[in-house]
């Protein structure tokens, strides 16, 4: 078991970057430089102390986020390791939102690549600190100034380099830290650090560098700035300060180089992470709402001596050892054998004992104080966004935000008996991942599997079968068009039938009009002189709205139309609201018919994010597949090589199209995606989706 620590001790660091950059491997240096495991692992040989799932050791791969930690000079860092697979961006923004600081993760040789730009807009769009590792500076082609370029023309902010390496490739053989302006080459074995004068072929370039970081660390503070312009020299530790303070609000960036594989500069990094890297943020203020009514607020401050309140920002059911929650505390702190509160779900958890994680190995500790991050298991009803609090104070924090799904399956249960286990599985995952989504669309009659994206989902069906013995059937999920009206029309309906006794009479005239995109439905009473008793009138507007639900092209529902009941007549004793209703739906059919019945598509907001190199084919591709571009500027405000296109493009164009856009641009852009509106389809499209559509009603008629 581990000692507590407060905030003022707790450093919660994230490593991301794009795929391939050694994210994974920083993080193993980092464990075993922090005397937390014995030897480092390998991706090759499936070893890595972050990849401990089936799917990722058989893929060698990242797929979820992993926590792991180390204690260095009475200071806890935590440390969460993330996947740089665009499919799996749901684990990284998780992590992302629980830790205080990022360690950005920059290829020596490939420099600035899609998910680094990806990652960088999530960190600037969210203030949060980061200092950008330049990692496997031993490989071949390795450029320490080229990538440094690259990232200031990339990307706008303050970069301070506090590193230099010496050498590149295989001639790399330590780093110069410039604040201490030393060198610092590891031992044999890779533990432990030999201190040394700095090479003089770079003690130019470090003396030039070392001015440049005085200059900037002495914005970070009024008393610097001004002892700065006398022209007097910063002690290390006034550098210290200022840097400090401007890394923790976000206004600079400093860059450092290393080797994680060879262990040279992590120990570098893991020591710029303790002495600079913020602690968790006390005295935040955060709003949630009380569990049963969203509408009454509760203020939650980020204080040590609060009540208790965390978030689960992350959670891993194992097939063995049952559901792992990885928990933030927000207020407050947590202790074993405490029974808390999950506002989500509006049941009380035990909490039997705390851990933290070195990958798949758990860690016990005594307690979690506010800002540390840990992991409670086998809660029974608690997941992934949900807020567990002090049972007498009771709140829901949303403060977790995860992407939204990007690509779909409609799946079906291969063995109809084995429908209740395929569900039961997908919400297993939903409750692993928030950007997972399994629900049944009662439009479309399907069930439908969503993700961000195409490897992401197939992980899931093959772990439903290898796992699971269970099989499904997949293919596109339906589209839920619309249909509208594009004129005004009148229409006429009576019902009546005489079978012996009380019969049914009910007579209604509606006018129609179509109504602006987006207005959905008007119902307009305009009776006069009691022709329609008014304890009819509802009866008329639930066949209105019931009619609506089937469309007379293609029998989608109906939207933005106003009906109009301006005249009908009754019968003392046969007329009831039955008989009115069914008068209505009939009436509304007639009257669309008559009113110009137009097909409507769903069309989606769509924002891509792309290398300039590829621009041409991205506008072209969006065209034919008969989307607007909406306009073009560069993903960061200083410009660099990632451009946003946004447009909008209609949701049945987009349905491959995560699998399209990594073939047309090498994986080299994304995207996002939401709904916008609904635009009428006319001419060819419109006949193949009402033809397309016939045979799917057959079809669900057979079923």
């Amino acid at each position: 078991m581990i000692k507590e620590y407060s905030a003022d001790n707790i450093r919660n660091v994230v490593i991301v970057g794009h795929s391939v950059t050694g994210k994974s491997t920083l993080f193993e240096a980092m464990l075993y430089l922090g005397d937390k495991i014995e030897k480092m692992g390998n991706r090759d040989s499936a070893t890595l102390v972050s990849d401990y799932d089936a799917d990722e050791k058989e893929k060698k791969m990242s797929i979820r986020s992993a926590l792991g930690f180390i204690e260095i000079e009475g200071v806890k860092i935590n440390i969460l390791d993330t996947p740089g697979k665009i499919g799996f961006i749901g684990e990284s923004r998780g992590a992302l939102q629980a830790a205080d600081a990022a360690i950005l993760v920059v290829d020596s040789v490939d420099g600035v690549q899609i998910q680094t730009e990806s990652n960088w807009r999530y960190l600037e769009e969210n203030k949060i600190p980061r200092i950008i590792f330049v990692n496997k500076m031993d490989k071949e082609r390795a450029d320490y100034d080229k990538v440094v370029q690259g990232i200031k023309t990339s990307f706008k902010s303050k970069f301070i380099s506090i590193c230099l390496p010496d050498g590149e490739g295989e001639n790399f053989k330590g780093v110069v830290d410039i604040i201490d302006m030393k060198l610092m080459t590891p031992r044999e074995g890779g533990k432990g650090v030999t201190v040394s004068e700095i090479p003089g072929d770079l003690k130019e370039i470090a003396d030039l560098e070392k001015s440049s970081l005085m200059e900037l660390a002495a914005e970070g503070d009024d008393n610097l700035i001004e002892k700065f312009l006398n022209e007097e020299k910063l002690t290390d530790d006034e550098i210290k300060l200022g840097l400090r303070v401007q890394l923790e609000q976000a206004k600079i960036v400093p860059i450092i180089c290393g080797s994680s594989e060879k262990l040279i500069g992590v120990m570098n990094l893991i020591m710029k992470i303790k002495n600079f890297a913020p602690s968790p943020r006390l005295g935040a203020e955060y709003t949630g709402i009380e569990p049963g009514d969203s509408k009454k607020e509760i203020k939650v401050k980020g204080d040590a001596s609060g009540f208790f309140s965390a978030v689960v920002w992350k959670t891993y059911i194992d097939q063995y050892a049952g559901r792992f929650n990885y928990l933030k505390i927000i207020s407050g702190s947590l202790i074993h054998d405490t029974d808390v509160y999950n506002g989500n779900k509006q049941v009380k958890e035990r909490i039997s004992k705390i851990y933290t994680l070195i990958g798949n190995k758990i860690v016990e500790v005594p307690k979690l104080n506010c800002g540390d991050i840990g992991v409670v298991v086998k809660l029974d009803r608690t997941a992934t966004l949900d807020t567990l609090s002090d049972i007498k104070h009771p709140v829901i924090l949303d403060i977790l935000k995860f992407p939204r799904p990007v690509f779909s399956y409609a799946v079906e249960a291969k063995n109809k008996s084995e429908v209740d286990k395929v569900g039961q599985f997908f919400h297993k995952i939903m409750d692993e991942n928030p950007t997972v989504k399994y629900e049944f669309n009662a439009e479309t009659k399907e069930s439908v599997l969503s993700g961000m994206g195409e490897m992401q989902l197939d992980i899931i069906l093959n772990a439903l079968k290898d796992r699971n013995k269970l099989e499904v059937i997949t293919k596109e999920p339906r589209v839920a068009y619309r249909e509208t009206v594009t004129k005004k029309a009148e229409s006429q309906y009576k019902h009546k039938k005489q079978s012996g006794g009380h019969g049914q009479y009910g007579e209604v005239y509606f006018r129609m009009a179509p109504l602006s995109r987006g207005t959905g439905y008007e119902f307009i009473n305009a009776i006069v002189g009691g022709v329609v008793p008014k304890n009819y009138i509802p009866g008329i507007e639930k066949g209105v709205i019931e009619a609506m639900l089937e469309g007379v092209l293609a029998k989608y529902p109906v939207i933005d139309v106003a009906v109009e009941l301006y005249y009908g007549s009754y019968h003392d004793v046969d007329s009831s609201e039955m008989a009115f209703k069914i008068a209505a739906r009939h009436a509304f059919k007639l009257g669309m018919e008559a009113a110009g019945p137009q097909l409507l598509e769903p069309v989606m907001n769509v924002k891509v994010y792309v290398d300039k190199v590829y621009m041409g084919d991205i506008l072209s591709d969006i065209t034919s597949r008969r989307g607007r571009v909406l306009g073009m500027e560069d993903a960061q405000e200083s410009g660099g090589s990632i451009s946003v296109v946004k447009a909008h493009v209609p949701l049945s164009e987009l349905l491959r199209y995560t699998i399209d856009l990594r073939a047309m641009t090498s994986g080299k852009a994304s995207f996002e995606m939401e709904f916008s509106h609904y635009d009428p389809i006319s001419g060819k499209e419109a006949e193949k989706i009402i033809e397309k559509r016939k045979v799917e009603l057959v079809e669900e008629a057979n079923k």
